[in-house]
């Protein structure tokens, strides 16, 4: 009986975690919700942008790009790393007044989202 009620309890759990486990839209959505973050500015072309005018562009990149785009890493280097126009590269200044490009940036948010998602066993 003892057996029995320890495996009901591992599959239990072991189907949550499962349940938890979020779809590449997911991990998409919430790299478009990074651009949410206070203080951040987007850099286009050498145009400052905020992070909602970033959100609302990238979004419509990805409309735009689907369904070749089905990864959050496809949507890092396909949508979210250069100017389809120019080939610049986008930037993130961060409030701390530092300025990365926007691939480094999300990949280190995906990173997170990651590591959540596995309940830090990544």
């Amino acid at each position: 009986m003892l057996r029995l009620f320890s495996l009901f309890v591992v599959l239990l759990f072991g189907s949550s975690a499962l349940a938890e486990t979020m779809t590449e839209q997911q991990k998409i959505d919430a790299l478009l919700g990074a651009f949410d973050t206070p203080g951040i500015t987007f850099i286009r072309n050498g145009e400052e942008h905020d992070g909602a005018w970033a959100k609302q562009h990238l979004t419509d990149k990805l409309k735009a790009a689907k369904p070749e785009v089905t990864t959050a890493d496809d949507f890092i280097t396909t949508i979210a790393t250069t100017s389809s126009k120019t080939g610049k590269p986008y930037l993130i200044k961060t409030s701390d007044g530092k300025t990365i490009k926007s691939g480094v940036w999300l990949k280190k948010k995906l990173a997170e989202i990651n590591s959540k998602d596995t309940g830090g066993k990544n």
